[in-house]
C-alpha cells in the first residue's frame, strides 16, 4: 500500500510540475497563443431576468484546470485572453489531484431589482469555492464557501455553497469561480438562481432529508430495544449499521456540516469517506450474523471476514492519510463487499431461511441505489438528483425491509426456543407432562410432605399396547397411546397431574392430601375408564390398564426410587389377571 501511494504521489507531481511549465509559456506568450490551446473569447452574458427563476451554466461557463494551484485571481484577470479556457459542458468531470485548482468564468448582466440572484454550485461536500468579481468601483470582491471552511465563514449558509451575484442591474459583471475539490471529480452543476428559487429548493431537500433522518432515528431506536430487550444479536448490529449509515448520509448530504458540526470542518471529510465505508463493512458484520454462513460454507464465512477486516483497515488508513488512491481502493472493495452481501444472503434464501428474502431485497436497494454515487465519484456520470440521494432513498426503502426480515427471524427463533422449552416439559406424541417435569414436582412435593398429610403416586400401563400395535399396526399404536392419555385426564381431577413415563407407561400424580380409600377410587375410574369402546380402536377392542398406587412419603425414597418402585410392581400383574390394581405399601 505504501509502494503504490509513493508512486501515486510522484505521479501527481510529474503532472503539476508539465502543468506548470505548460501554463508559464502561455503566460509569457507575446505572439499569440498556439493553435492547440483553443484560446476563448469572454463568454456571453447570461442575462437574469423575471422569466426563468434558475439558469444552468452549462455551455454558458468556461474552464480552466491550473494544474499548479498557485494562480492568483489578478493573475487569471491580467491573462484571460492568453490562458487557455474551454467551455464547460452538461455532464463535465474532472479530476482535481491535490494542489489543482479549477477556475470557472462566465457573464452575467441582473435585470431586475425583484430578487436576489445566487450562484449555486450544486455539490455537497465541495472542499472550498470562492467566487471572485468587481464593483463599478473596480473593488474585489471575494466570498468563500465549502467544506474546509466552517459555516460562519460561508457567504450563504448551507449543505452547498451559495454565492450572491452582484446587486447592481444593467451591467455585465464577470465572475471568476476557484473550486478545490480533491480525491473525487468535481461533477457539481452550476446554476443561477433567484433566492425564492433557492429556498423553494431547499426546503424540499430538507423535507426529504428530515423524513429520512426521522425514519432511521425510529429504526435505530426500535432495534435497540429490540436488541436489549430479546438479546438479539441481529437487531443490536442491525442498528449500528443503520446509525454509521445515517451519519455517512449526514456528512453526503452536507446535513452534518450545516447542522451538526457547523463550526467543525475537520468532520466533514470522515462523515463524507470513512463513515460510508465504514458503513459497508458494518453491512456484511450484520449480514454475517443473520445469514449464518459458518453453518453451510466456511468459506463464505472467512470471505465475509475477510471482507469486514479490510474495509476496516482500508477506511483508517484513508482517515489518517487520505489519498486518491486509497479512496479508489475503498470504493471497489466496497463495491466487491456488496456482492458477497448478495452472495451470503442468497446461500441463506437457497437453505430455506425465508427471512433473509427481506433482507435480501433490502440490501439489493442500497447496492442499486449506490450505484449513482460511486458513479459520480469515478466521473462517471454528473451530479444529479440519483447521485446525491440515490443511496439515501436506497437505505430509506431498505431499513423496513431489513427490520421486517429480522422481526421474522426473530418470530421463527422465538417459536423454535419455545417449542424446545415445550419438548422438554412435555410429550411430544400425547401432550401430556413429560417423565422429568413430573419428578421435579414429586421431588418438591416429597421434600415439603409429612406422613399425616400422605398424597398418591400412581402408575398406569396399557397392558395391551404390542397387541393393539401388531393388530392396528405402528400408526394404530400410537393412536391408542393418545387415547389412553385421553382418559386418563378425563378421569383425574384438575390439580392432578398426568405424565407419560415410558413406550406405554402413564403416571398420575395427585398432590392434594388424601387417603388410599380415595386414590384407589381413582384407581378404579382408570381401569374402568379404559374398558369403554371407542371408534378409534376395532370393535370389540379395548385399553387395559394396570395400575399400581401408593402413598407417599414413603421412607428413604425419593422421587426417581418411588417411580421406580411402582413401576417394578407392575410386573406382578399377570395379563388376564382379573386384579389389576395394586397398592404398594412400604
Amino acid at each position: 500500500m505504501e509502494c503504490l501511494s509513493t508512486l501515486f504521489r510522484l505521479g501527481r507531481r510529474v503532472r503539476r510540475w508539465v502543468g506548470a511549465w505548460i501554463l508559464l509559456a502561455l503566460v509569457l506568450a507575446t505572439g499569440g497563443a498556439p493553435a492547440w490551446a483553443q484560446l476563448l473569447p469572454l463568454p456571453a452574458a447570461v442575462v437574469l431576468g423575471d422569466v426563468s427563476r434558475s439558469v444552468s451554466l452549462a455551455d454558458r461557463s468556461q474552464f480552466l484546470v491550473d494544474a499548479t494551484g498557485h494562480l492568483t485571481v489578478g493573475d487569471v484577470e491580467a491573462r484571460q485572453a492568453q490562458l487557455p479556457f474551454a467551455v464547460r459542458s452538461q455532464g463535465h468531470t474532472l479530476l482535481l489531484t491535490d494542489g489543482d485548482a479549477l477556475w470557472i468564468r462566465f457573464v452575467a448582466r441582473v435585470n431586475g431589482r425583484e430578487d436576489r440572484w445566487l450562484l449555486q454550485v450544486d455539490l455537497p461536500g465541495v472542499d472550498e469555492a470562492t467566487l471572485y468579481y468587481r464593483d463599478t468601483a473596480g473593488a474585489l470582491i471575494t466570498q468563500r464557501g465549502g467544506d474546509s471552511l466552517p459555516q460562519s465563514a460561508w457567504a450563504e449558509r448551507g449543505r452547498m455553497p451559495f454565492f450572491a451575484l452582484s446587486p447592481e442591474t444593467g451591467r455585465e459583471v464577470t465572475y471568476l469561480l476557484r473550486i478545490q475539490h480533491q480525491r473525487v471529480p468535481f461533477s457539481g452543476g452550476l446554476f443561477l438562481v433567484t433566492q425564492a428559487a433557492a429556498s423553494e429548493q431547499e426546503q424540499r431537500a430538507l423535507f426529504l432529508l428530515g423524513a429520512y433522518f426521522g425514519l432511521a432515528g425510529l429504526a435505530v431506536f426500535i432495534a435497540l430495544a429490540n436488541a436489549l430487550v430479546y438479546r438479539d444479536r441481529g437487531f443490536g448490529s442491525y442498528s449500528v449499521y443503520v446509525l454509521t449509515m445515517v451519519l455517512g448520509q449526514a456528512g453526503l448530504t452536507g446535513i452534518g456540516g450545516m447542522l451538526f458540526w457547523p463550526e467543525m470542518p475537520a468532520l466533514n471529510n470522515p462523515a463524507t469517506f470513512f463513515l460510508p465505508v465504514l458503513a459497508g463493512a458494518l453491512g456484511v458484520w450484520f449480514v454475517r450474523i443473520v445469514a449464518e454462513p459458518r453453518q453451510h460454507s466456511l468459506v463464505l464465512d472467512r470471505l465475509a471476514v475477510a471482507a469486514i477486516v479490510a474495509l476496516i483497515a482500508l477506511a483508517g488508513f484513508d482517515a489518517v492519510r487520505p489519498s486518491a488512491l486509497g479512496f479508489e481502493l475503498s470504493m471497489h472493495l466496497l463495491s466487491l463487499s456488496m456482492v458477497l452481501v448478495l452472495v451470503l444472503l442468497g446461500a441463506s434464501v437457497a437453505r430455506g431461511d425465508r427471512h433473509s428474502r427481506w433482507i435480501a431485497a433490502g440490501f439489493s436497494l442500497v447496492v442499486l441505489g449506490g450505484v449513482f454515487p460511486v458513479a459520480r465519484n469515478f466521473g462517471l456520470i454528473e451530479s444529479g438528483f440519483l447521485s446525491e440521494y440515490g443511496l439515501m432513498l436506497g437505505s430509506a426503502l431498505e431499513m423496513p425491509l431489513l427490520f421486517y426480515g429480522l422481526n421474522r427471524r426473530l418470530n421463527v427463533q422465538t417459536e423454535t426456543r419455545a417449542r424446545a422449552r415445550a419438548l422438554a416439559v412435555t410429550d411430544p406424541l400425547t401432550g401430556l407432562t413429560s417423565q422429568r417435569r413430573l419428578l421435579t414436582q414429586l421431588q418438591t412435593l416429597l421434600n415439603r410432605a409429612s406422613a399425616a398429610r400422605p398424597f398418591a403416586l400412581m402408575v398406569v400401563e396399557l397392558a395391551n399396547h404390542g397387541a393393539l400395535a401388531r393388530e392396528l399396526g405402528r400408526e394404530g399404536g400410537d393412536r391408542a397411546l393418545v387415547l389412553a392419555a385421553s382418559r386418563l385426564r378425563r378421569v383425574v381431577r384438575d390439580a392432578d397431574v398426568v405424565a407419560r413415563v415410558g413406550a406405554q407407561h402413564f403416571a398420575v400424580l395427585m398432590p392434594s392430601p388424601c387417603s388410599l380409600d380415595e386414590a384407589n377410587a381413582m384407581a378404579t375410574h382408570v381401569v374402568a375408564q379404559g374398558l369403554r369402546e371407542s371408534e378409534v380402536l376395532s370393535p370389540g377392542t379395548s385399553l387395559r390398564f394396570h395400575v399400581t398406587l401408593g402413598l407417599l412419603p414413603m421412607a428413604d425414597l425419593d422421587a426417581v426410587a418411588a417411580l421406580d418402585l411402582l413401576l417394578a410392581e407392575l410386573k406382578h400383574i399377570t395379563a388376564g389377571s382379573r386384579k389389576t390394581i395394586r397398592v404398594v405399601r412400604r
